[in-house]
């Protein structure tokens, strides 16, 4: 399944000096929050955050991880029952249209710093993580 991508337009970029590279970096951001992607899978991440099945297998899960982390019960029953509860999760409508946005917004994020490296001549996210805002591959 493809979408097409959104496509950005940063003339800003070209220019030099640090408020220039700060504001740039503010209309990245702003622009990248108006993406249809970004809104889908802002979306999906609240309807999965409030939907009452993932909530209860969630509540499941942390159940026996906890079990696991304590060393109650029956190790390969906890691990055989947190597998069975995950593979009940991800056949959640809401839960495998939350990964398809999540995808497509990471190709989006992906495009956007390939874009930006080669613009300012360095990699971009990798650089971005160190500063700590978790973008990139």
């Amino acid at each position: 399944m493809s979408t097409p991508s959104t496509k950005i337009d940063l003339p800003i970029l070209s220019m030099t000096g640090d408020a220039k590279v700060i504001q740039a970096a503010q209309s990245l951001g702003k622009l990248l929050a108006e993406t249809p992607e970004y809104q889908t899978f802002l979306q999906a991440l609240k309807d999965i955050n409030h939907d009452l099945e993932v909530q209860k297998l969630s509540a499941k899960i942390r159940e026996h991880d906890n079990a696991l982390q304590w060393g109650r019960g029956d190790a390969l029953e906890h691990q055989s029952d947190m597998k069975i509860l995950q593979a009940q999760m991800e056949s959640l409508p809401l839960v495998q249209t939350y990964h398809t946005s999540e995808q497509i917004f990471v190709r989006l994020c992906r495009e956007i710093d390939e874009i930006v490296s080669e613009t300012a001549g360095v990699e971009f996210a990798p650089n971005a993580r160190k500063s700590g805002c978790g973008c990139g591959g």
